[in-house]
């Protein structure tokens, strides 16, 4: 039954959190008993070692020294170079400046990408309900009952009473080894006692085999074998699994497994991490997410906070697993990103807690006057992107002090956030405006009076959206650093102050939604005053802008709204049109301007012409669209994906084609990571065309089936990803061994043939000539300009049947061709 439900479990997965080493120094011991200092960079995933020299460290596996490293000639991997590393904090002498060979060597980013891929397999992987889901809303209110579990060996005896993690879990008032406060204390501090978070806590479990043995196993194979008898043993101890705190797919919410030892080489062996671990299961829940941490002296609560918000709070990582992406530009701020310290947590981002359900969000879209703002108050205030419910800035006072001690800055944060992007790449999900305009330097990230007091479209750094439009915020006169902060946020003066909100597209020729080539439609707004006078006579434009603005008519390009009051909001209708010849999947840019001649605002919009199908499990019919992966046209594909779409054909005589203009998914030989299986017909039963991944671009497909469907199955795993793909989707019209009206005839000579064939054409019209093999891959492209004869060269192709098609502006023809050799 375990293994079943572990295979179950297994199918659904995606990615794991890690916790993070930002180069503090840990102590380790050499082979002949000494100690060695050194710093850890990236996560359990992925962890390269670097001397207080700077120079990249490895620890050899057969002889157990800690060594400094060289790179191979390919970049894939760190080799030892024999020396032996013997540098020690404070000792200057025990460092190498001599060396021959760079500071700082890493891997290539694809070898680094390999792997956290196999580490990530080794730590296990957990179930997911929405593979693209971020961090939105997740109440975490009231009781909340975790395990933990406390390990020793025979050869690493506990040293710590098991009363001491109790406390550790779960005493409001506990402070030994200078912690501030229990995990507990934690999460109700920063809930604003809204969370009491407490542990079962079990042991000593003392594991059969020694430490020295777990160390020797693959990465994390120990801890989850530990895991799994220590969590039988419990069982037999007559533990109701049901009382804790279960997750929807009847998961356990939290599971601290903490364990004596000193692991000695990083991400391997007994590393400590985070994990996913389901082969579990009694009283009908099962194992799930797990965390193992020290249980040597000192105990700290940093780590394990940290990994409880992924645990608990469902809340990602803010930091950067590398730093291909540039920096994360968040620092102590923020429990995900970096905790500041180990004895005293910093809390989560406004962003994460508010997802809570914890502390107050005061909306100031439409606010115009003075705020008061109390430092650590867990009250934040709101600026929505009115035109994006997915964008917002959250701003509130912090102070280095209580939770924030170790916050690297204290005065005004300005949080630029983004519901749809991710910390991992550029474009992120949780932003730290920094005052100083340089996401390197924490120590200049809060707005103050004495170094910078103002954020507005104009400053550096600037409050535009991410489009590069004005949000409209402006914050100004900002206070001096205090427990009390003063700001004004809005106009400043007494003025109309318009809102412009873009809604949708009605009214198009054929009623589907969007606007394709030869239509026309309307462009639905709304707009306000939400200052404190009335406007004057307002009037709205809409105006194409871009490099494709050829392609647009605008029938209305202003639109007098009037006068309006305060409070007062209209809706905007402007007409445009789309030339018949604008090739599917054009962008194109509008730009709407509201203004009474004293007072404006702007916002700009992109449209894509065409239907678009954005990858999901429902068949789809039609003939005129853009195909899109599951991110859509503007953001990468989800990892841990699987997903199958059919095109349809309209009607007989009628086959599919996808010419594929765009196409980027993660590189592997194989194709065995993220791949895209198009078959020719309406399953994935059908005969397969072909596996593509990487930048393999498919090329030009059309469907021979009877059915004249397409099926396309993707799948990704919990790795890198890629910006997917975007292709037309088109029909080829009533096709058949016949003659149709656009072209009078056409002859083809010989056929059968070796491979040479001539093609005449009655008509002088152009023409675009393609011929696929049985498949549907398309093996010759070209144009008729106009020519009444054409040779066909095919004598490259395996004997076998092909298929013409031969289009004009206005119909298709499409003959058997026979290769016989």
């Amino acid at each position: 039954m375990r293994k079943l439900l572990l295979a179950l479990l297994v199918l659904f997965a995606v990615q794991l959190q890690a916790a993070p080493y930002n180069g503090m120094i840990q102590r380790l011991k050499q082979p002949d008993g000494t100690f060695v200092d050194l710093r850890l960079y990236g996560t359990e995933y992925y962890m390269r070692a670097e001397g207080l020299d700077k120079y990249t460290l490895i620890r050899e596996k057969n002889t157990q020294w800690i060594t400094y490293a060289k790179l191979t000639p390919d970049g894939k991997k760190l080799i030892s170079s024999g020396i032996h590393y013997k540098g020690v904090k404070g000792d200057n002498t025990s460092l190498r400046n001599d060396l021959d060979m760079p500071q700082g060597l890493d891997v290539t980013d694809k070898a680094r990408e390999e792997i956290i891929r196999k580490n990530k397999k080794k730590l296990g992987t957990e179930p997911a309900t929405n593979p693209n889901a971020k961090t939105d809303f997740h109440p975490v209110i009231g009781e909340i009952r975790g395990l933990c579990i406390v390990v020793d060996f025979s050869d690493e005896t506990a040293t710590v009473p098991i009363a001491e993690f109790e406390d550790f879990c779960n005493n409001m008032n506990f402070t030994d080894y200078g912690n501030n406060g229990s995990l507990r204390r934690y999460y109700s501090d920063v809930s604003g006692g809204l969370v009491d978070y407490q542990n079962t806590v079990y042991g000593y479990y003392r594991a059969p085999l020694t430490f020295a043995d777990y160390e020797q196993m693959p990465y994390a194979q120990g801890a989850q074998q530990i895991l799994d008898l220590a969590l039988n043993w419990i069982e037999s101890l007559g533990f109701d699994f049901s009382t804790l705190s279960i997750n929807p797919d009847n998961s356990i919410q939290a599971i601290n497994l903490m364990y004596t030892g000193d692991a000695q080489t990083w991400a391997e062996g007994m590393w400590w991490h985070m994990g996913y671990y389901g082969s579990f299961s009694a009283d009908g829940v099962h194992s799930g997410s797990y965390n193992c941490s020290p249980a040597n002296n000192p105990l700290t609560i940093a780590t394990v906070c940290h990994e409880n918000g992924h645990m608990i709070g469902k809340w990602p990582d803010t930091y950067k697993y590398n730093n291909n992406t540039g920096p994360d530009g968040i620092g102590s701020f923020d429990l995900m990103c970096w905790y500041g310290d180990s004895f005293n947590p910093v809390p989560p981002n406004p962003h994460f807690r508010s997802n809570a359900g914890w502390g107050h969000v005061e909306d100031v879209t439409f606010y115009n006057g003075i705020k008061t703002d109390t430092a650590n108050s867990l009250n934040c205030y709101k600026y929505r992107n009115l035109n994006d419910t997915n964008e917002f800035f959250l701003m509130e006072n912090r102070a280095q002090a209580g939770r924030s001690l170790a916050i690297d800055d204290e005065g005004l944060t300005i949080w630029h956030i983004n519901r749809g992007g991710d910390n991992q790449t550029t474009n992120h999900e949780v932003n730290l405006v920094h005052a100083n305009d340089d996401i390197w330097n924490h120590g200049q990230a809060c707005f103050h009076a004495d170094f910078n007091d103002e954020y507005a479209a104009t400053t550096t750094p600037n409050s535009l959206l991410l489009n590069g439009d004005p949000s409209g915020l402006r914050v100004w006169e900002i206070s001096n650093v205090s427990n009390v902060m003063n700001y004004k946020l809005g106009a400043g003066v007494a003025a109309p102050s318009f809102s412009l909100a873009f809604l949708n597209i009605s009214n198009d020729n054929n009623g589907n939604g969007f606007l394709e080539p030869g239509e026309s439609g309307d462009l639905n707004l709304n707009t306000g005053n939400f200052g404190q006078l009335n406007s004057g006579t307002a009037i709205m434009s809409c105006t194409a802008i871009g490099p494709n603005a050829g392609y647009v008519t605008v029938n209305a390009p202003t639109v007098t709204v009037g006068v309006i009051n305060i409070g007062q909001s209209f809706a905007v209708v402007h007409n445009i049109s789309i030339a018949a010849n604008t090739p599917l999947g054009t962008v194109i840019q509008l730009k709407f301007i509201i203004s009474d001649a004293m007072y404006s605002n702007y916002v700009t919009k992109s449209l894509i012409i065409g239907e678009q199908i954005v990858m999901d499990n429902d068949p789809v019919t039609t003939c005129s669209a853009i195909f899109y992966d599951h991110g859509g046209p503007f953001a990468n594909y989800a990892g841990m994906t699987d997903y199958v779409t059919t095109f349809l054909a309209p009607g007989p005589f009628q086959p599919m084609r996808a010419v594929f203009q765009t196409f980027d998914l993660e590189e592997e030989a194989n194709c065995i990571y993220d791949y895209l299986s198009i078959f020719n017909g309406p399953s994935t039963s059908s005969t397969l065309i072909g596996t593509y991944c990487g930048t393999n671009n498919p090329g030009t497909i059309t469907s021979t089936d009877p059915s004249g469907a397409l099926t396309f199955a993707f799948h990704s795993d919990e790795g890198v990803t890629g910006t997917g793909w975007s292709a037309i989707m088109s029909c080829m019209g009533n096709v058949g061994e016949q003659e149709l009206s656009g072209i009078e005839a056409l002859e083809l000579a010989p056929n059968p043939s070796a491979g040479i064939f001539n093609l005449s054409l009655k008509s002088l019209q152009d023409a675009e000539i393609t011929v696929v093999d049985m498949l549907g891959q398309e093996v010759l492209r070209m144009n008729s300009q106009a020519q009444h004869n054409i040779l066909l060269d095919l004598s490259a192709q395996t004997a076998g049947v092909y298929f013409l098609s031969v289009r004009t502006s206005d119909n298709v023809i499409v003959k058997r061709m026979i290769v016989d050799r």
